[in-house]
């Protein structure tokens, strides 16, 4: 039963909003700019446009959406509730979307939130909270939206990746009747004896608006852990598809890939002859026990995309596995390995269209600074040479963490690690720059694996929904700059 609660926060700071650069063509004044305060906390950045980016950050255990300006260094700040914490978001037409997990005194629930961003410029903002489950305790790790027509009237889609963690006794109970089926599956999660917590990995399709009324267009989907071993990591979405990107574990590991077309169902048909494209599915053998591979991936031009990994067949690799897929044919078309220094640390990806480069995001010793750094180095997903070499980038102001990134115009990326962040064009890179440091990295080739048709029955259940929604007042400010290279 569908709840929905209306709460109103009045935040008590008198501030004077000034719209800036709306509608302006954006000129970055700049090859990088590094601005903010040195306060790094879980983050997350997305482009809304040429001079704007959407980012969230955490601070003294409250969670928080800025809208902010990267050629001027202003800011205008939402507070989100108490106890809400985010993993991921994605900006659909004027509106972020925001996944994670409310942590209420009663348990943790998957949560969405949604904010209008013109409203950022107003004294007020609306923002929206959609959590899949009333009852289980989700966290919600990955969101992407794609659109879809009925009617000649547009509507918008979600696709979400996550967990479910539960008693492994069952105590409260598993959802037990699954709508594929109607079979009690519940014996495949629970054990009797076992008093600890399990965790079962998870993929959710939401319809939007808030709240959506069609039944199936709230369904989750279980990965069975018994009879089935496998993980999903990430979702992307392309020109045509929706793909889920995990891994199995069997006699030996394997990518698996789940290739969805975009419809209303992406996740359940109501047509008993008709198998979801969910359920079949292609699995790229690694030929090991040995990695523990876990992938962040990103679309490509058309309907390509690419996977990276480190620890992707072996411990304690000192190399990020780079490869490239064709969805339309499930073919994996490029297979390459960065070189690090020492054993790195994988942390975002994102692709620069109009330079056909990938920039990862990793941890590694870094020789020009002489320490542990946070490194954006780029990659070619359609190369096909032996070797080659790319820059890599290691900022040089406070030597700071960065947690996430995207691309904003041109060749331009942008990253943050909290309160901080920086803009810097990857195509220009000086070994003069006074901000950072460029140390080539060396990129060779590697096998590309086949696929091999695969199918397994997934649970699915349809979970009921709860809702509510906060007004508060948005904060505006200026933020300070630390470096700039010209």
């Amino acid at each position: 039963m569908k709840a929905i609660v209306y709460k109103i926060v009045l935040q008590l700071i008198v501030i004077v909003l000034v719209v800036i650069g709306v509608g302006a063509k954006a000129q970055y004044p700049y090859n990088f700019s590094f601005a903010g305060i040195p306060l790094d906390s879980k983050t997350i950045v997305r482009n809304y446009d040429d001079q704007r980016a959407v980012v969230y950050y955490e601070e003294g255990g409250r969670g928080y959406v800025s809208l902010v300006d990267v050629v001027v260094n202003h800011a205008i700040t939402v507070p989100l509730d108490n106890d809400i914490s985010m993993n991921d978001m994605c900006i659909v037409d004027d509106s972020v979307f925001l996944c994670g997990q409310e942590l209420a005194s009663n348990g943790s629930f998957g949560c969405i939130a949604t904010m209008n961003l013109n409203n950022f410029y107003t004294g007020s903002v609306l923002v929206s909270y959609f959590e899949p489950s009333y009852w289980m305790s989700l966290n919600l790790k990955r969101i992407v939206s794609f659109k879809y027509s009925v009617s000649g009237n547009i509507y918008k889609r979600f696709v979400l990746v996550g967990d479910i963690s539960y008693p492994c006794d069952g105590m409260p109970p598993f959802p037990s009747i699954m709508f594929n089926a109607g079979i009690i599956h519940e014996v495949y999660y629970t054990d009797s004896n076992s008093h600890s917590t399990c965790s079962v990995s998870t993929v959710f399709e939401v319809g939007y608006p808030f709240p959506y009324l069609p039944v199936y267009d709230n369904i989750i989907r279980f990965i069975n852990p018994v009879v089935h071993s496998e993980v999903i990591h990430d979702v992307v979405v392309t020109d045509n598809y929706v793909a889920f990107v995990g891994v199995s574990m069997g006699a030996t590991n394997a990518i698996t890939l789940h290739v969805c077309n975009k419809r209303r169902y992406t996740l359940y048909t109501n047509s008993p002859s008709v198998i979801s494209d969910f359920d079949n599915y292609y699995s790229y053998s690694l030929g090991t026990t040995s990695g523990s591979p876990f992938y962040h991936a990103c679309a490509l031009d058309g309907d390509m995309i690419a996977i990276a990994t480190r620890e992707e067949t072996s411990p304690g690799s000192n190399k990020i596995t780079v490869r490239t897929f064709d969805l339309s044919t499930h073919t994996m078309t490029h297979a390459q390995d960065l070189r690090c220094n020492t054993v790195p640390e994988l942390r975002d990806m994102a692709y620069i269209p109009d330079k056909q480069r990938i920039v990862l995001l990793f941890h590694d010793y870094f020789r020009l600074t002489g320490s542990y750094s946070d490194v954006f180095c780029t990659i070619d997903p359609y190369n096909v040479s032996s070797s080659y070499t790319q820059p890599g980038m290691a900022e040089d102001v406070f030597h700071s963490k960065y947690g996430s990134l995207d691309v904003m115009k041109s060749s331009y990326l942008i990253s943050t690690g909290g309160k901080y962040g920086f803009v810097s064009d990857v195509a220009n890179y000086s070994p003069t720059g006074t901000c950072y440091k460029v140390e080539d990295y060396y990129i060779y080739g590697a096998d590309c694996i086949n696929a091999v048709p695969s199918y397994f029955d997934y649970d699915l259940y349809d979970p009921s929904p709860t809702e509510w929604q906060t007004v508060v007042t948005p904060v505006e400010y200026g933020i300070s700059s630390q470096c700039m290279d010209y």
